[in-house]
Protein backbone atom coordinates (compact mmCIF):
# COMPACT_ATOMS: atom_id res chain seq x y z
CA UNK A 1 0.00 0.00 0.00
CA UNK A 2 1.67 3.20 -0.62
CA UNK A 3 2.01 5.93 1.04
CA UNK A 4 -0.49 9.06 0.84
CA UNK A 5 0.90 12.00 -0.83
CA UNK A 6 1.32 14.25 2.22
CA UNK A 7 2.96 12.20 4.34
CA UNK A 8 6.16 11.40 0.93
CA UNK A 9 6.05 15.37 0.85
CA UNK A 10 7.20 15.37 4.36
CA UNK A 11 9.52 13.13 3.91
CA UNK A 12 10.75 14.84 1.17
CA UNK A 13 11.68 18.24 3.03
CA UNK A 14 14.82 19.74 4.06
CA UNK A 15 14.61 22.60 7.33
CA UNK A 16 17.24 24.76 7.05
CA UNK A 17 18.18 27.23 10.25
CA UNK A 18 19.88 29.99 10.60
CA UNK A 19 23.08 29.23 12.26
CA UNK A 20 23.15 32.09 13.65
CA UNK A 21 19.68 32.24 15.30
CA UNK A 22 18.78 28.18 15.17
CA UNK A 23 16.31 28.33 17.54
CA UNK A 24 14.37 30.45 15.30
CA UNK A 25 12.48 27.88 13.79
CA UNK A 26 10.06 28.82 10.38
CA UNK A 27 6.46 28.78 11.03
CA UNK A 28 6.29 26.30 7.50
CA UNK A 29 8.51 23.87 9.08
CA UNK A 30 6.42 22.80 12.17
CA UNK A 31 4.51 19.82 10.22
CA UNK A 32 7.48 18.93 9.33
CA UNK A 33 9.21 18.30 12.45
CA UNK A 34 6.65 16.19 14.70
CA UNK A 35 7.80 12.49 14.61
CA UNK A 36 11.31 11.75 13.64
CA UNK A 37 13.21 14.20 12.28
CA UNK A 38 17.13 13.65 11.03
CA UNK A 39 19.69 16.18 12.22
CA UNK A 40 23.32 17.20 10.91
CA UNK A 41 26.21 17.42 13.46
CA UNK A 42 25.85 21.06 13.29
CA UNK A 43 22.62 21.47 14.67
CA UNK A 44 22.96 22.62 18.43
CA UNK A 45 22.02 20.56 21.46
CA UNK A 46 19.43 23.09 22.60
CA UNK A 47 17.45 22.91 19.73
CA UNK A 48 17.79 18.82 19.29
CA UNK A 49 16.21 18.90 23.22
CA UNK A 50 13.09 20.86 21.65
CA UNK A 51 12.20 18.28 18.62
CA UNK A 52 10.04 15.04 19.76
CA UNK A 53 12.65 12.46 18.13
CA UNK A 54 15.46 13.04 16.23
CA UNK A 55 18.15 10.58 15.06
CA UNK A 56 21.84 12.08 13.94
CA UNK A 57 22.76 11.16 10.25
CA UNK A 58 26.79 11.29 9.36
CA UNK A 59 26.49 9.82 5.85
CA UNK A 60 24.15 9.55 3.07
CA UNK A 61 22.38 6.34 4.00
CA UNK A 62 19.33 6.33 1.85
CA UNK A 63 16.93 8.13 4.89
CA UNK A 64 13.80 9.00 4.36
CA UNK A 65 12.62 11.45 6.32
CA UNK A 66 12.83 15.23 7.41
CA UNK A 67 16.40 16.66 7.44
CA UNK A 68 17.08 19.32 9.47
CA UNK A 69 20.42 21.58 9.38
CA UNK A 70 21.61 24.88 9.76
CA UNK A 71 24.16 24.07 6.79
CA UNK A 72 23.24 24.64 3.27
CA UNK A 73 26.39 23.22 1.88
CA UNK A 74 26.34 20.19 3.80
CA UNK A 75 26.77 17.15 1.89
CA UNK A 76 24.23 15.53 2.86
CA UNK A 77 21.82 18.37 2.21
CA UNK A 78 23.52 19.39 -1.05
CA UNK A 79 22.49 15.36 -2.00
CA UNK A 80 19.08 15.78 -0.75
CA UNK A 81 18.07 19.26 -2.68
CA UNK A 82 20.02 17.95 -5.90
CA UNK A 83 17.30 15.04 -5.62
CA UNK A 84 14.58 17.66 -5.65
CA UNK A 85 13.71 17.79 -1.97
CA UNK A 86 11.41 20.36 -1.04
CA UNK A 87 13.90 23.60 0.85
CA UNK A 88 12.46 25.21 3.65
CA UNK A 89 14.77 28.02 4.91
CA UNK A 90 14.68 30.57 8.10
CA UNK A 91 14.90 34.06 6.37
CA UNK A 92 18.44 35.26 7.29
CA UNK A 93 18.46 39.09 7.90
CA UNK A 94 20.81 40.93 6.25
CA UNK A 95 23.83 41.69 8.25
CA UNK A 96 23.85 38.54 9.80
CA UNK A 97 27.44 37.97 8.58
CA UNK A 98 28.60 41.12 10.98
CA UNK A 99 28.31 38.46 14.13
CA UNK A 100 31.12 36.60 12.76
CA UNK A 101 33.10 39.38 11.98
CA UNK A 102 32.21 40.66 15.37
CA UNK A 103 33.50 37.70 16.98
CA UNK A 104 36.53 36.96 15.20
CA UNK A 105 38.08 40.58 16.11
CA UNK A 106 37.22 40.22 19.57
CA UNK A 107 39.73 36.47 19.29
CA UNK A 108 42.09 38.29 17.48
CA UNK A 109 42.32 41.36 20.23
CA UNK A 110 42.72 38.59 23.13
CA UNK A 111 44.60 35.96 21.38
CA UNK A 112 46.95 38.21 18.45
CA UNK A 113 50.38 38.60 19.61
CA UNK A 114 49.84 41.99 17.07
CA UNK A 115 46.30 42.78 17.42
CA UNK A 116 46.90 42.88 21.44
CA UNK A 117 49.83 45.55 20.88
CA UNK A 118 47.48 47.85 18.76
CA UNK A 119 46.53 51.52 19.51
CA UNK A 120 43.96 53.87 17.94
CA UNK A 121 47.11 55.95 17.23
CA UNK A 122 49.12 52.80 15.85
CA UNK A 123 46.50 52.11 13.79
CA UNK A 124 46.05 55.77 11.98
CA UNK A 125 48.78 54.38 9.07
CA UNK A 126 46.36 52.32 7.94
CA UNK A 127 42.84 53.47 8.28
CA UNK A 128 44.23 56.33 5.93
CA UNK A 129 45.56 53.58 3.88
CA UNK A 130 42.64 51.64 3.37
CA UNK A 131 40.62 54.22 3.02
CA UNK A 132 43.20 55.74 0.02
CA UNK A 133 42.65 52.02 -1.49
CA UNK A 134 38.88 52.09 -1.41
CA UNK A 135 38.62 55.58 -3.54
CA UNK A 136 40.97 53.54 -6.17
CA UNK A 137 38.58 50.61 -6.26
CA UNK A 138 35.93 53.05 -6.97
CA UNK A 139 37.98 54.24 -9.54
CA UNK A 140 38.40 51.14 -11.57
CA UNK A 141 34.83 50.22 -11.10
CA UNK A 142 36.25 46.62 -10.52
CA UNK A 143 33.42 45.06 -7.69
CA UNK A 144 35.48 42.37 -6.82
CA UNK A 145 38.12 45.13 -5.61
CA UNK A 146 35.36 47.15 -4.38
CA UNK A 147 34.25 44.04 -1.92
CA UNK A 148 37.71 43.39 -0.59
CA UNK A 149 38.47 46.80 0.11
CA UNK A 150 35.28 47.73 1.64
CA UNK A 151 36.03 44.63 3.84
CA UNK A 152 39.40 46.33 4.60
CA UNK A 153 37.81 49.10 5.60
CA UNK A 154 35.51 47.10 7.79
CA UNK A 155 38.17 45.52 9.30
CA UNK A 156 39.08 49.26 10.64
CA UNK A 157 35.92 50.10 12.01
CA UNK A 158 35.72 46.76 14.21
CA UNK A 159 39.46 46.90 15.43
CA UNK A 160 38.93 50.43 16.58
CA UNK A 161 35.85 49.64 18.14
CA UNK A 162 37.40 46.67 19.62
CA UNK A 163 40.20 48.88 20.95
CA UNK A 164 37.50 51.18 22.52
CA UNK A 165 35.87 48.40 24.49
CA UNK A 166 38.97 48.09 26.40
CA UNK A 167 39.12 51.79 27.88
CA UNK A 168 39.77 52.04 31.01
CA UNK A 169 37.38 54.96 31.70
CA UNK A 170 35.15 55.73 28.75
CA UNK A 171 34.56 51.89 27.00
CA UNK A 172 32.35 51.30 23.91
CA UNK A 173 32.15 48.51 21.57
CA UNK A 174 30.82 47.64 18.17
CA UNK A 175 26.75 47.88 19.42
CA UNK A 176 27.43 51.64 20.10
CA UNK A 177 28.74 52.46 17.58
CA UNK A 178 25.83 50.87 15.46
CA UNK A 179 23.49 52.48 17.95
CA UNK A 180 25.36 55.47 17.91
CA UNK A 181 24.78 55.58 13.29
CA UNK A 182 20.95 54.14 13.94
CA UNK A 183 20.23 57.23 16.55
CA UNK A 184 21.93 59.92 14.18
CA UNK A 185 20.31 59.23 10.88
CA UNK A 186 16.98 58.12 12.10
CA UNK A 187 17.15 61.07 13.85
CA UNK A 188 18.32 63.63 10.67
CA UNK A 189 15.89 61.97 8.63
CA UNK A 190 12.82 61.09 10.24
CA UNK A 191 10.27 62.90 7.02
CA UNK A 192 12.29 60.51 4.91
CA UNK A 193 11.45 57.52 7.09
CA UNK A 194 7.89 58.30 7.96
CA UNK A 195 6.93 58.71 4.40
CA UNK A 196 6.20 62.19 4.83
CA UNK A 197 8.16 63.12 1.77
CA UNK A 198 10.76 62.36 -0.86
CA UNK A 199 11.93 65.21 -2.09
CA UNK A 200 16.00 65.75 -1.99
CA UNK A 201 15.99 69.77 -1.08
CA UNK A 202 13.62 68.96 2.02
CA UNK A 203 15.62 66.49 3.02
CA UNK A 204 19.06 68.18 2.82
CA UNK A 205 17.31 71.17 4.71
CA UNK A 206 15.71 68.78 7.48
CA UNK A 207 19.49 67.32 7.80
CA UNK A 208 21.46 70.37 8.45
CA UNK A 209 18.59 71.86 10.50
CA UNK A 210 18.56 68.68 12.95
CA UNK A 211 22.52 68.02 12.95
CA UNK A 212 22.77 72.07 13.96
CA UNK A 213 20.29 71.41 16.73
CA UNK A 214 22.41 68.54 18.20
CA UNK A 215 25.85 70.15 17.66
CA UNK A 216 24.94 74.02 19.02
CA UNK A 217 28.16 74.24 17.55
CA UNK A 218 29.45 77.63 18.42
CA UNK A 219 31.31 78.23 15.30
CA UNK A 220 30.25 77.51 11.19
CA UNK A 221 33.73 75.58 11.42
CA UNK A 222 33.52 73.18 14.47
CA UNK A 223 34.10 69.55 13.41
CA UNK A 224 35.83 70.25 10.58
CA UNK A 225 38.62 67.32 10.60
CA UNK A 226 41.87 69.83 10.04
CA UNK A 227 44.07 66.49 9.45
CA UNK A 228 42.04 65.93 6.51
CA UNK A 229 44.07 66.80 2.56
CA UNK A 230 44.56 70.30 2.42
CA UNK A 231 42.91 70.43 -0.74
CA UNK A 232 39.90 68.61 1.30
CA UNK A 233 39.92 70.48 4.11
CA UNK A 234 39.88 73.97 2.00
CA UNK A 235 36.73 72.75 0.24
CA UNK A 236 35.22 71.92 3.36
CA UNK A 237 35.47 75.05 4.67
CA UNK A 238 33.86 76.98 1.94
CA UNK A 239 31.44 74.73 1.77
CA UNK A 240 30.69 75.83 5.56
CA UNK A 241 30.71 79.21 4.89
CA UNK A 242 28.87 79.16 1.86
CA UNK A 243 26.34 77.93 3.44
CA UNK A 244 26.69 80.48 6.99
CA UNK A 245 26.42 83.33 4.31
CA UNK A 246 30.07 84.13 4.59
CA UNK A 247 30.94 86.62 1.83
CA UNK A 248 33.67 84.54 0.26
CA UNK A 249 34.33 87.43 -2.22
CA UNK A 250 36.29 88.80 0.74
CA UNK A 251 38.69 85.55 1.22
CA UNK A 252 41.89 85.91 -0.05
CA UNK A 253 42.26 84.41 -3.89
CA UNK A 254 45.62 82.61 -2.57
CA UNK A 255 43.42 80.66 -0.59
CA UNK A 256 41.18 79.11 -3.37
CA UNK A 257 44.53 78.64 -5.89
CA UNK A 258 47.04 76.35 -6.25
CA UNK A 259 50.04 76.70 -7.96
CA UNK A 260 52.65 74.00 -7.85
CA UNK A 261 56.66 75.05 -8.65
CA UNK A 262 59.23 72.54 -8.96
CA UNK A 263 61.85 72.67 -6.05
CA UNK A 264 59.29 75.22 -3.95
CA UNK A 265 57.66 74.19 -0.36
CA UNK A 266 55.28 71.73 0.00
CA UNK A 267 52.58 72.68 -2.10
CA UNK A 268 50.21 71.02 0.47
CA UNK A 269 51.70 72.43 3.16
CA UNK A 270 51.29 75.78 1.82
CA UNK A 271 47.55 75.41 1.24
CA UNK A 272 46.79 74.33 4.57
CA UNK A 273 48.34 76.64 6.05
CA UNK A 274 46.36 79.61 4.12
CA UNK A 275 43.13 77.44 4.98
CA UNK A 276 43.95 77.34 8.45
CA UNK A 277 44.67 80.92 8.68
CA UNK A 278 41.40 81.91 7.21
CA UNK A 279 39.46 79.44 9.68
CA UNK A 280 41.29 81.43 12.31
CA UNK A 281 40.39 85.14 10.34
CA UNK A 282 36.31 83.23 10.61
CA UNK A 283 36.53 82.47 14.46
CA UNK A 284 37.80 86.13 15.27
CA UNK A 285 34.77 87.21 13.43
CA UNK A 286 32.49 85.04 15.19
CA UNK A 287 34.20 86.23 18.51
CA UNK A 288 33.79 90.04 17.63
CA UNK A 289 30.35 89.53 16.59
CA UNK A 290 29.18 87.15 20.05
CA UNK A 291 30.67 90.14 22.02
CA UNK A 292 29.24 93.45 19.62
CA UNK A 293 25.69 91.06 20.00
CA UNK A 294 25.27 90.35 16.66
CA UNK A 295 23.96 87.61 14.68
CA UNK A 296 25.74 86.20 11.79
CA UNK A 297 22.52 85.31 9.30
CA UNK A 298 24.04 86.51 5.44
CA UNK A 299 26.58 88.30 3.99
CA UNK A 300 25.57 91.37 5.42
CA UNK A 301 25.85 90.52 9.05
CA UNK A 302 29.44 88.68 7.94
CA UNK A 303 30.83 92.22 6.18
CA UNK A 304 29.31 94.66 9.02
CA UNK A 305 31.53 92.28 11.63
CA UNK A 306 34.51 92.07 8.92
CA UNK A 307 34.24 96.35 8.41
CA UNK A 308 33.56 97.22 11.56
CA UNK A 309 30.37 98.98 10.96
CA UNK A 310 28.04 96.07 12.94
CA UNK A 311 24.94 97.48 14.86
CA UNK A 312 24.41 95.41 18.12
CA UNK A 313 21.10 94.32 18.32
CA UNK A 314 20.50 93.61 21.91
CA UNK A 315 20.49 97.56 22.72
CA UNK A 316 23.13 96.83 25.62
CA UNK A 317 23.93 100.10 26.94
CA UNK A 318 27.86 99.26 26.67
CA UNK A 319 27.90 97.72 23.32
CA UNK A 320 26.04 101.20 22.33
CA UNK A 321 28.62 102.77 23.54
CA UNK A 322 31.36 100.64 22.06
CA UNK A 323 29.64 100.88 18.69
CA UNK A 324 29.41 105.03 19.05
CA UNK A 325 33.30 104.79 20.09
CA UNK A 326 34.15 102.57 17.19
CA UNK A 327 32.33 105.57 14.96
CA UNK A 328 33.34 108.69 16.19
CA UNK A 329 35.67 110.69 14.06
CA UNK A 330 39.48 110.22 14.30
CA UNK A 331 39.83 113.50 15.87
CA UNK A 332 37.56 112.33 18.78
CA UNK A 333 39.75 109.78 19.33
CA UNK A 334 43.15 110.46 18.78
CA UNK A 335 44.76 110.34 22.38
CA UNK A 336 44.56 107.18 24.23
CA UNK A 337 46.84 107.55 27.90
CA UNK A 338 45.68 103.94 29.04
CA UNK A 339 45.35 101.69 26.53
CA UNK A 340 47.10 100.32 23.23
CA UNK A 341 44.95 99.28 20.35
CA UNK A 342 45.72 95.90 18.83
CA UNK A 343 46.21 96.31 15.00
CA UNK A 344 45.94 93.02 12.84
CA UNK A 345 47.56 92.84 9.65
CA UNK A 346 44.46 91.75 7.32
CA UNK A 347 42.97 95.12 5.82
CA UNK A 348 39.96 93.69 6.46
CA UNK A 349 40.72 93.74 9.98
CA UNK A 350 39.18 96.85 12.40
CA UNK A 351 41.30 97.89 15.42
CA UNK A 352 40.91 94.66 17.93
CA UNK A 353 40.66 94.77 21.54
CA UNK A 354 42.79 96.97 23.93
CA UNK A 355 45.80 96.05 26.23
CA UNK A 356 47.44 97.86 28.79
CA UNK A 357 50.53 99.88 27.99
CA UNK A 358 53.98 97.96 27.84
CA UNK A 359 55.51 98.64 30.60
CA UNK A 360 58.77 98.49 29.30
CA UNK A 361 58.35 101.64 27.83
CA UNK A 362 58.45 104.44 29.98
CA UNK A 363 56.27 105.22 32.72
CA UNK A 364 54.44 108.40 31.31
CA UNK A 365 54.54 107.15 27.84
CA UNK A 366 51.40 108.23 25.67
CA UNK A 367 50.11 107.31 22.76
CA UNK A 368 48.67 109.47 20.06
CA UNK A 369 46.95 107.45 17.41
CA UNK A 370 45.56 108.42 13.96
CA UNK A 371 43.07 105.58 12.38
CA UNK A 372 41.04 105.78 9.67
CA UNK A 373 38.78 102.60 8.61
CA UNK A 374 41.05 101.68 6.30
CA UNK A 375 44.50 102.05 7.54
CA UNK A 376 47.21 103.57 10.21
CA UNK A 377 47.62 106.89 9.12
CA UNK A 378 50.11 108.08 11.97
CA UNK A 379 51.41 106.60 15.03
CA UNK A 380 53.57 108.70 17.57
CA UNK A 381 55.08 107.78 20.81
CA UNK A 382 55.21 111.08 22.79
CA UNK A 383 57.45 110.79 26.26
CA UNK A 384 56.24 113.22 28.81
CA UNK A 385 58.73 112.04 31.49
CA UNK A 386 61.35 114.38 32.83
CA UNK A 387 64.72 113.92 31.99
CA UNK A 388 67.08 112.60 34.98
CA UNK A 389 69.13 115.45 36.46
CA UNK A 390 72.36 114.62 36.70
Amino acid sequence: MSQPADERHLEMTVVLLDPLRPDMIPVRARAHLSGTVFVTEDVPTTVLWDLDHFEPVFAEDGIAGTLLSTDRRHPLVAARIAQGDQVIAATIPSGSDLLPAVALMDTLRRNGPWESQQTHASLRRYLLEEAYELLDAIDAGDQASLREELGDLLLQVLFHARIAADDPTDPFDIDAVARSFTEKVSGRTPGVLSGAHADLETQIREWEERKAAEKNRGSVLDGIATTAPALALTQKVLERLTAAGYPVQRIDPAVLSVTVTAGDDSVEDQARRRTLDLMAQVRAVEEQAARDGVTLDGPDSWAAVLDGTAVPESGDADVAEQESRREAPAEARTEITDEIPVVTESADDEVGESVAPDESGPSGARVAVEVSEEEIIDVEVVDTTEPPTR
